[in-house]
């Protein structure tokens, strides 16, 4: 059943049911605030509704009645971005149920002894249980403390983490209107020139701190002198701008950097090392990962194909038809 769903789901049926269904006046659910109407007092909170048991009938489907636990063991079937779909949409479970039917008629008749179901099941089956063992593996991988130490020892530009201060100078997007107000547009070749301008007010001994707080465009790191806090490999920042930030040294100021929105200056504050217990976390999914795709590697290397006939792998051309004197 659920290696039927994956290509009946990715069709987009259940998403089309859910997407087109006629909305329905707004139901509210016991135990959920009510939307009042200005003016009139709050509702009294109407009484939470019981928890369901497991063997607590909830649904009937053609004639056949279904429990909470049936529904929840059929509902863990489908793909994860379907699951809570269809617990708060509950007709999204007609398509699964008749998939059900489908797929038991299918089996009835012979189907699936058939080519092309049959072969296509099976590589299905295939695509299926590789995926559990390559996850498996991945999960069961044992990751030493010695090789945890190496890591640690081997990469420490992993666990550098920089704090930095910043002045932004945003400029707008090319095909930008003028603002309702006139306010002029800051063109890119506008903020090159005035970042470049505070960098080297700033190499000349300017206040940093002065400089953002009247320049900068990032204004909740302008009201407190342009820091920006703590950069780490992993914080979810462009490559581009922390590459640059690890490349600088305790107190050196980078070169202009683009980014969408505009220029940036960052000056380096400070520079730590987080220890080893403080990077554990991070350490031990990364040494699985290495260990994983060298464990993947050799198993590719032995399964690698040799041509023994490569007539067999030559594409052929269509035969021709002959024409007809």
């Amino acid at each position: 059943m659920k290696i039927l769903a994956i290509p009946f789901l990715s069709s987009a049926l259940l998403y089309g049911q859910a997407a087109t269904q006629p909305q329905e006046p707004v139901k509210v659910t016991p135990g959920a605030p009510a939307v009042q109407a200005p003016g009139q007092p709050a509702a009294t909170p109407a009484t939470p509704p019981a928890p369901v048991s497991p063997d607590t009938v909830v649904a009937e489907v053609n004639g056949r009645k279904y429990t909470a636990a049936e529904l929840d063991k059929l509902i863990t079937m489908l793909p994860g971005q379907y699951q809570q779909m269809a617990k708060s949409q509950p007709q999204i479970l007609s398509q699964v149920f008749l998939m059900q039917r489908l797929a038991e008629d299918a089996l009835k008749v012979g189907l699936d002894q058939k080519e092309p179901y049959k072969e296509q099941l099976e590589m299905q089956r295939i695509q299926v249980l590789s995926t559990a063992e390559l996850s498996n593996v991945t999960n069961t991988m044992p990751v030493t403390e010695e090789e945890q130490q190496k890591y640690y020892k081997d990469n420490p530009d992993k666990f550098k983490e920089v704090k930095v201060s910043v002045i932004h100078i945003g400029f707008s997007p090319p095909n930008a209107k003028p603002t309702a107000d006139g306010k002029k547009l800051v063109t890119e070749a506008d903020a090159k020139a005035s970042i470049e301008d505070i960098a080297k007010q700033i190499q000349g001994g300017g206040d940093f701190g002065k400089l953002a707080r009247d320049l900068s465009d990032d204004k909740a790191s302008a009201a407190k002198d342009g820091d920006f806090g703590v950069i780490k490999q992993d914080s979810p920042y462009p490559p581009a701008l922390k590459n640059a930030v690890f490349a600088l040294k305790q107190g050196e100021l980078s070169a202009p950097i683009k980014q969408a929105n505009g220029f940036y200056l960052v000056r380096a504050e400070e520079i730590n090392q987080r220890s080893f217990n403080e990077s554990v976390v991070q350490i031990v999914p990364a040494v699985r990962q290495a260990k994983f795709q060298e464990w993947l590697k050799g198993m590719q290397a032995q399964y690698s194909v040799k041509v023994e006939n490569q007539g067999y792998f030559t594409p052929r051309a269509p035969a021709q038809l002959q024409q007809v004197h």
